[in-house]
C-alpha cells in the first residue's frame, strides 16, 4: 500500500513540474510575442494587405509629416497599385516611386520623389547600402543616388514593413520635354550594389 502511495505521489509531483514547466514554456513564448508586436510599428497604411508603411523616427516626431501623409493614403494607395508589379522578391530591399512632383523656378528645375524603401526579405534588417539607378520609360535622362539605412531614418525594418523618403533631383540642364508627360509607371528604380551587414 505504501509502495502504491509512494507511486502516486511521484506521479502527481511529475505531472505538477511538468505542467509547471509546460506553463512556464507557453508564458515565455507569449511575452517573446508580445514583445515582438510591442516592437512592431503601428501601419500608417498596409498596401495589398501585405507591406506595412510605418514613421520613421523623423517622421513620428514632426506633426506636420504625420498630417501629410495620413493625408495622402488615397493617392499612396492608388500609387501603389500602379507600381507593385516593379516588387523585385529576389531583392531583400526594394525601393519604388510612390509619388513625384516637378518644381521649377527662373533658374532651376527639380524632379522630387516620394520613394517606398521596403523590406521584402524574411528577415529583420538592420543596415543595408544600395545605389538606386532612376530611368524614364521613352527617356533618355538617367540618373543614380547612394543610399542607405540611416538615410532612411530607421533602426531596423522588419519583414514587409517600409517607410517613405524624399529625394530630390536637379533637372536644369534637361530638356523640359523629358518630363512633360510622364506617368508614375514609367519611372523604374533599379538597384545595384546591394550591401545587407
Amino acid at each position: 500500500m505504501k509502495k502504491k502511495l509512494l507511486i502516486v505521489v511521484f506521479l502527481i509531483f511529475f505531472t505538477g513540474c511538468y505542467n509547471t514547466i509546460n506553463k512556464n514554456k507557453k508564458n515565455t513564448e507569449s511575452d517573446n510575442i508580445s514583445k515582438g508586436s510591442e516592437n512592431k510599428k503601428k501601419a500608417i497604411i498596409i498596401f495589398d494587405n501585405n507591406y506595412r508603411l510605418v514613421y520613421n523616427s523623423a517622421q513620428e516626431r514632426n506633426e506636420i509629416d504625420r498630417k501629410a501623409m495620413i493625408e495622402a493614403k488615397p493617392l499612396l494607395i492608388e500609387n501603389f497599385k500602379k507600381v507593385k508589379n516593379k516588387i523585385d522578391d529576389s531583392l531583400s530591399i526594394n525601393i519604388l516611386p510612390l509619388s513625384y512632383i516637378l518644381k521649377t523656378n527662373q533658374n532651376s528645375k527639380y524632379i522630387s520623389f516620394n520613394l517606398f524603401v521596403i523590406n521584402t526579405s524574411d528577415e529583420i534588417i538592420t543596415n543595408f547600402k544600395t545605389k538606386a539607378n532612376f530611368s524614364f520609360v521613352n527617356n533618355p535622362y538617367k540618373f543614380s543616388f547612394v543610399t542607405e539605412m540611416q538615410d532612411v531614418g530607421m533602426e531596423k525594418l522588419l519583414p514587409n514593413e517600409g517607410v517613405i523618403i524624399s529625394y530630390e533631383e536637379d533637372i536644369t540642364d534637361q530638356p523640359t520635354e523629358y518630363f512633360n508627360t510622364p506617368q508614375l509607371e514609367d519611372v523604374n528604380v533599379n538597384l545595384s550594389e546591394l550591401k545587407i551587414f
